[in-house]
């Protein structure tokens, strides 16, 4: 019998090391991989094996979604790293599952990962390894809010990145820098960052890292009032997401198409694609990405004056926001539900939902805050004229 299972395991492994990463894989195939692979790792002497099986199947396994599934891989697989005291293995594989819990939205599980993973490297001194944890620490930073700190964990990266001559990982690390700068309102600064990532994911010949960067220099465009050319990067992201079989990302860029559609009041449009999204994010369980198409669908209600609707959306949008102790989201989110009953008349409810906001708001003094703090104020000042004797 175990002689089957190696002989499988092995199959398995030529058949995916016989692929280019970019190729869409049927699902059937991974799934045999995947089911090869829990087999093999109940053989204790074919741990080689197993790891080779892991590494090879991983990216397929990343790029397509399934990562409930493949947290539950790296788990058992780190708990053999770590029995056979191989600390090599072991951070390997916790800058994979850190990776894995940052696309669930887990970012204080990943963060615990990646640190666990850089001080390994820090320890066998492999320089890549800490490179590697540097940019990955840098994103979650900036993702909570710590863009000074993301700033400089970045740049350290970088700097290793480019002395090592890992063009992959630099064009990685240019894509997560962009994003610090992106999220404070830097767009001059973020864009030669995205222009570079995208020109070293085109060397590499890296489509899903080429696609990550389209959709953020469409987001970017977005942002900059420039919508034609927004719309352009997302349709070339979206294309090269599904020339890999990445059905989550493809959910997420139309997201960003709807928001356009939304900022030129195409409502119609732009509810036709968050509902095409909400369907493969609710299949997929991506609970972050389902919060932000509720909200946004709110968002669309709202302007077409389904009222009933519009609060459904926001309500289930709060709920996963809770869920995930997103304070800023479920804020923006509390915001919009204000200007919702303020267009209904609903001053108790209205007022109910801003202090409830700010008491989510009031004490945070990271610089994302600010803008939001500024939208709530603007509402409650339209609730006062609104209920003020006249």
């Amino acid at each position: 019998m175990k002689r089957v299972i190696v002989a499988n395991a092995r199959y398995w492994l030529e058949y995916l090391n016989a692929v280019s990463g970019d190729d869409l894989i049927p699902e059937a195939d991974i799934r045999g991989a995947a089911r090869a692979l829990e087999t093999v790792m109940a053989v204790p002497e074919t741990w080689s094996l197993t790891l080779s099986l892991a590494q090879a199947l991983h990216p397929h396994m990343e790029q397509r979604g399934y990562w409930a599934d493949w947290d539950y891989f790296l788990q058992g697989l780190l708990t053999h790293a770590q029995r056979r005291v191989d600390s090599v293995t072991e951070a390997d594989l916790l800058a994979k599952r850190g990776i894995i819990q940052r696309q669930r939205g887990a970012y204080r599980a990943a963060m615990t990962s990646f640190r666990r993973a850089w001080w390994l490297c820090r320890q066998a001194g492999d320089q890549t390894g800490r490179a590697r944890a540097f940019s990955n620490l840098g994103d979650l930073c900036r993702l909570q809010g710590y863009f000074r700190r993301a700033e400089i964990l970045c740049q350290g990266a970088l700097e290793l990145f480019e002395a090592l001559g890992d063009t992959g990982r630099l064009a990685a690390t240019e894509n997560h820098l962009a994003l610090v700068y992106f999220d404070r309102g830097r767009w001059p600064e973020a864009l030669p960052h995205l222009t570079r990532s995208q020109a070293l994911w085109q060397q590499v010949g890296d489509r899903h890292g080429l696609a990550k960067t389209l959709q953020n220099l469409g987001v970017l465009h977005h942002r900059t009032g420039e919508l034609e050319a927004a719309l352009d990067y997302l349709k070339q992201a979206i294309r090269h997401y599904q020339a890999v079989g990445d059905k989550i990302h493809v959910a997420r860029t139309q997201l960003n198409v709807g928001n356009v559609y939304l900022d030129r009041r195409d409502f119609l449009r732009a509810e036709m694609i968050y509902s095409q999204a909400e369907t493969v994010l609710r299949h997929e369980g991506d609970s972050l990405d389902l919060a932000r198409v509720h909200h946004n669908l709110g968002m669309v209600y709202t302007h077409l004056e389904n009222w009933d609707e519009a609060e459904a959306c926001f309500e289930r949008a709060l709920e996963r926001w809770r869920n995930l102790e997103d304070t800023w989201n479920a804020a923006n989110t509390l915001g919009e539900l204000a200007g919702l009953y303020l267009a209904r008349g609903c001053w108790a409810e209205a007022r109910a939902c801003l202090n409830e906001a700010w008491e989510l708001v009031s004490e945070r003094d990271e610089t994302r805050y600010g803008p939001l703090r500024q939208e709530l104020a603007e509402r409650q000042q339209e609730l006062q004229r609104m209920t003020s004797p006249q």
